[in-house]
């Protein structure tokens, strides 16, 4: 049987931590749930009686909290921390940006809003901005170069709020109408525009919240306070177990005899478990009589390590912080790596960027910038906040040198316009220290990256393609200083651009050192110098050969270098090949590259090799080999017609 309970009364009068919680003269509802054969939702269910209250603490609480506990600390310090590491990438130009890092130097920006972030969490702070004129009246109209003299971070315990302002024409309309200092000799009014204040946690205007908590809002210590203490207090708990983890029990006789005795018969007792004890240690042996018992208890603290963790886990959720940056531990689970919780993570920063730090830096900078000299619309972006290993930079590269191509082959754009955004992209990353300089001198000395010379760099003509390039944007790609050459008879087959089979390969140009070792260790005959190669696609698919794109890797006449070393092996391949098998970074991203643009490949792994013989003289154990360790120096790229019957041409020598 269910049914409805309503004017559910608490004791009248009833008061916690000297508030009321119901005033006496007000009777309060509650629609519930309620089952009288069980008690659920009757007044003999236990969680009738639950009720929230906010535990008020002092910012002395608050303070010691935060010098007391390293939980408490970090979960105050990292998302400030995190939120001002990466600074801010600008839309402007190079003498703009110095100008501006240059301003933020000196008046310590960044140290300034990480320090207002922080008190922010704790409480409320604020930043002052010093112009050196009267404080009362708001910030000049035009600031001029120079004009900021210093910013001051304080405390909201440090700052007096005034009345709030209810007029809703006002610029200020729920805001403080003035700031003023505590402490000082003369009351002193300060404007608000001469304030950025960062405010804790928000708390919403209920009745009953007092005008100063309301703009200040709650600190961060509060709200996480409960979950620190249960994991502090797990911690301690079982920091104090580990002292009891293996007590000796001794039932000695005698001993309530001995102990009435007063303190002979105590020191008598205490006698007898020092030499006890002295046994276990000298003679690893318990001396005991007959009628005496010795045992020893040993605590199980297995369980102890997931009961800490679901505390910190409580904690971290509290935080809103990855135990992984909170703890600074490995992830746990298993195959878990913690990326996607520092990805979460690092979006709910990037968030908190947007929504809470910017405007505070939109209202600051237009007093930054004009007093740095710029202009004050200048826009920006937050930088990326995680860092990149070496293999995802690469990687990074790799794409955006393929969008340059793509966005260079399609002709919507000047060369010019994509060198330009392109190298000021290759600046911004930082990646390439002095490029910026090389570049000043190279445009200095009459280089133009917009105009090369087909004949210094022996590019194939193409059949419909102006050589010198001209202003046909759209041919632009075929006298490139990387395109690749390729023979005479190719660019002829490949000049209609139709899909068909596709072999792409690069010549191996020292092949005579390779043939040199391969003799060496007993090979009676190879492939000769100009057959060996490497291959980088073998499509039996029929592909558009002009939407492969081109390589970016090699020198200017295209050639490629692996260097000495390395990951190698002499391996069978396929129908009775040797092979030399190598790693080579360029020429396997290459294929890969090529396999999405539509190519094929008949085997389901890629592995640069070059092919060495077809007949292997009897008795040599190619397990025994060690490999050519010298560098591979390959060609440039040929693109050539599918040839099906290849083996037929192979001659070894």
């Amino acid at each position: 049987m269910s049914g409805r309970i309503v004017n559910v009364r608490p004791k009248p009068g009833f008061v916690f931590d000297g508030q009321s919680v119901y005033p006496s003269n007000v009777v309060p509802l509650r629609d519930t749930l309620a089952n009288v054969m069980t008690g659920r939702g009757t007044s003999i269910d236990r969680t009738m009686r639950n009720i929230w209250f906010r535990r008020f603490q002092s910012h002395e609480q608050i303070l010691a909290a935060y010098l007391a506990s390293w939980l408490h600390r970090k979960i105050v310090d990292v998302p400030a921390e995190d939120m001002t590491r990466a600074g801010r990438d600008w839309d402007a130009t190079d003498d703009e940006i110095a100008k501006i890092e240059k301003e933020e130097e000196r008046i310590g920006y960044w140290a300034k809003v990480y320090e207002g972030l922080h008190l922010g969490r704790l409480g409320g702070g604020a930043i002052l901005i010093g112009m050196g004129d009267e404080p009362s009246t708001p910030l000049p109209a035009t600031i001029k170069p120079g004009g900021i003299q210093y910013l001051t971070v304080l405390s909201r315990w440090e700052l007096t709020i005034g009345p709030e302002d209810l007029d809703p024409a006002s610029p200020t309309f729920k805001q403080p109408r003035y700031f003023t200092l505590v402490g000082q000799s003369r009351r002193t009014e300060i404007h608000p525009s001469r304030v950025i204040c960062f405010r804790g946690l928000p708390i919403p205007a209920f009745p009953g919240v007092v005008w100063d908590d309301r703009f200040w809002g709650m600190s961060v210590v509060e709200a996480v306070d409960e979950s620190v203490q249960q994991a502090t207090a797990a911690c301690d708990g079982f920091s104090a177990l580990i002292e009891e983890a293996k007590i000796d029990v001794y039932r000695l006789n005698g001993t309530v005899e001995q102990l009435s005795q007063g303190d002979k018969g105590e020191a008598l007792v205490k006698k007898r478990i020092e030499l006890t004890n002295t046994g276990k240690s000298i003679h690893r042996a318990v001396i005991l009589d007959k009628d005496d018992e010795w045992d020893q208890r040993q605590l199980e603290l297995a369980g102890m390590r997931d009961v800490i963790i679901t505390y910190d886990a409580r904690v971290a959720g509290a935080a809103d912080i990855p135990a992984t940056r909170l703890f600074g531990k490995s992830p746990d689970g298993q195959n878990a790596t913690g990326e996607s919780d520092l990805t979460n993570y690092f979006q709910a920063i990037g968030s908190k960027q947007e929504k809470q730090l910017r405007p505070m830096l939109a209202r600051l900078d237009a007093v930054m910038l004009p007093s740095a000299g710029v202009k004050a619309d200048l826009s920006w972006s937050f930088s990326p906040l995680m860092v990149l290993s070496e293999k995802d930079q690469a990687e990074i590269e790799l794409k955006e040198a393929q969008t340059l191509q793509i966005h260079a082959n399609s002709g919507i754009w000047p060369d010019s316009v994509l060198s330009e955004v392109y190298t000021n992209r290759l600046v911004e990353s930082q990646r390439y220290p002095g490029m910026k300089e090389a570049m000043d001198k190279a445009l200095a000395k009459g280089f133009d990256p917009d105009e090369p010379n087909p004949a210094e760099l022996d590019v194939v003509p193409v059949p419909g393609v102006n050589p010198n390039g001209g202003s046909d944007n759209r041919n632009r790609q075929n006298v490139n200083p990387r395109a690749r050459r390729a023979a005479n008879d190719a660019a002829t087959f490949f000049a209609d651009a139709k899909p068909r089979p596709l072999y792409v390969q690069r010549k191996l140009l020292n092949a005579a050192e390779l043939i040199a070792w391969a003799k060496d260790l007993g090979f009676t005959s190879t492939l000769p110098a100009d057959d060996m190669h490497v291959t980088v696609l073998y499509s039996r698919t029929a592909v558009d050969p002009m939407k492969m794109g081109e390589s970016w890797y090699g020198d200017e006449k295209g050639n490629i270098s692996i260097k000495p070393g390395g990951p190698r092996a002499v391996e069978r391949l396929g129908e009775n090949a040797v092979v030399l098998l190598f790693s080579s970074y360029e020429i396997e991203s290459r294929h890969r590259d090529m396999i999405a643009a539509g190519g094929s490949h008949d085997f389901e792994d890629f592995h640069p090799h070059v092919t060495l013989t077809y007949e292997v003289p009897a008795g040599l154990d190619l397990d025994a080999i060690k490999p050519f360790t010298g560098k591979l120096v390959f060609g440039p790229e040929l693109f050539e017609p599918f040839d099906l019957d290849w083996k037929r041409n192979v001659v070894e020598q």
